[in-house]
């Protein structure tokens, strides 16, 4: 029962930690180049955007719904921040 138990814990452990951790390597894909095509290019952000929402997905691969539903948001948000940084 123990190790029933000890199992169960362990496989929703893993899942519960699949979105954040897609998240943040969602968020680490940052290229200098992208950042510059997309500041203050609404056109631009929005194909890009649509890019990653159509670009991925769990099926065929071994990653789960949630791991890549994290990885879009994390690479969305990324793009955000890369199109409201005007400092650069």
């Amino acid at each position: 029962m123990k190790k029933v138990v000890i199992s169960a814990l362990v496989v929703f452990g893993l899942m519960v930690a699949m979105w954040p951790s897609g998240f943040a390597i969602g968020y680490q894909v940052k290229e200098r180049e992208l950042c510059q095509k997309v500041q203050g290019n609404g056109v631009f952000f929005r194909y890009t955007a649509g890019g990653i929402l159509r670009g991925e997905n769990a099926e065929g691969t071994l990653r789960s719904r949630l791991y890549v539903d994290g990885l879009k948001k994390g690479m969305l948000f990324s793009l955000k921040q890369c199109f409201d940084n005007t400092q650069n």
